[in-house]
């Protein structure tokens, strides 16, 4: 078993002063004082110098734009629209506590199996039909192999609702759902 390494001040000081913030210079650094890669690389983490320069910071203006298009859009959409990475608009969603989940005038294929008390298979059956206007929720077609998420707009599926009611079984329906629909209720709470 490797015996670890115990750093000096003499050789952080190379680090602190060589460290590019790049691979090559990491392994560069690692060759120079006769230590692994991962050594130099947990030594740059340990002394908080492995920030990266090529972040981004949120300004406030974007954080309130993004507070605005996150109950109309899905993150990967939003992310496009910023120029951010996908994993940057959901963590800065949580920090600023704005909730991905309330959506305005849209519902999920899954929220709307919920609603009219029927299954996946029986939803994208009307789907493929057309019979209940759909859009990909990501932009692209989803794949057989999962991603399966639609964006159903209100209105579609009031339009669905109305033109097809013999196709809603009462018993598991969320009643209360539907006739808010019907009546132009928003379906945010």
């Amino acid at each position: 078993m490797r015996q670890n390494h115990n750093w000096n001040d003499d050789e952080r000081d190379i680090i602190r002063r060589d460290y590019k913030h790049t691979h090559k210079s990491r392994r560069e650094l690692a060759a120079r004082l006769g230590v692994t890669d991962f050594a130099v690389a947990g030594q740059i983490s340990t002394m908080g110098i492995a920030k990266s320069d090529d972040r981004h910071p949120w300004s406030t203006s974007e954080k309130e734009k993004l507070a605005e298009l996150i109950p109309r859009y899905c993150s990967r959409r939003i992310a496009r629209m910023m120029h951010r990475s996908l994993n940057s608009v959901v963590v800065m969603s949580n920090r600023i506590h704005v909730s991905r989940l309330i959506r305005e005038g849209w519902f999920t294929k899954k929220e709307v199996c919920e609603i009219l008390a029927h299954d996946h298979k029986w939803v994208q059956a009307r789907i493929d039909s057309e019979a209940l206007k759909a859009t990909y929720h990501y932009e692209e077609r989803p794949t057989q192999k999962g991603m399966s998420a639609w964006h159903i707009e209100e209105h579609d599926l009031v339009q669905f609702i109305r033109k097809h009611p013999q196709e809603l079984v009462g018993c598991n329906t969320d009643i209360i759902m539907i006739v808010e629909l019907l009546a132009g209720i928003i379906n945010n709470q």
